[in-house]
């Protein structure tokens, strides 16, 4: 699968498009989140930029359906219901990306910046 020089899968032909820039900000949000992630986690990755990128341009839609005087209530049921199941989808594939991340991360290390105070100073 090629990639990004960010570490980031391709998922569009070109990268440069508005859509584009969104995916790839929201994968980049994603990997800071998450930290390193094994290879077969490539193709998660991808769908969840892809359907993050689509899930936001069926809100637009959705949006501009509202805003019209006499929104088609077929399209606007059609897109809310697209709207739903790409958000269930999402849901699994953010799950699934979760598992793969803490999966790679060993088993003696785990978070503890929920100790940290910012101040730097301990707690009272």
């Amino acid at each position: 699968m090629n990639a990004l020089p960010t570490r980031i899968p391709r998922a569009f032909a070109n990268h440069r498009t508005k859509v584009g820039a969104a995916y790839r900000l929201i994968v980049q949000a994603k990997l800071a989140r998450l930290g390193t992630l094994p290879a077969d986690a490539r193709p998660v990755l991808r769908e969840w930029g892809r359907l993050a990128v689509e899930l936001d341009l069926l809100g637009q839609r959705l949006d501009a359906m509202r805003a019209m005087k006499q929104p088609r209530k077929a399209e606007l049921r059609r897109l809310q219901s697209e709207s739903r199941k790409c958000r269930v989808q999402l849901l699994m594939y953010e799950r699934r990306l979760d598992e793969l991340a803490a999966a790679t991360k060993p088993e003696g290390t785990r978070d503890l910046s929920h100790l940290l105070t910012p101040s730097g100073s301990y707690p009272a």
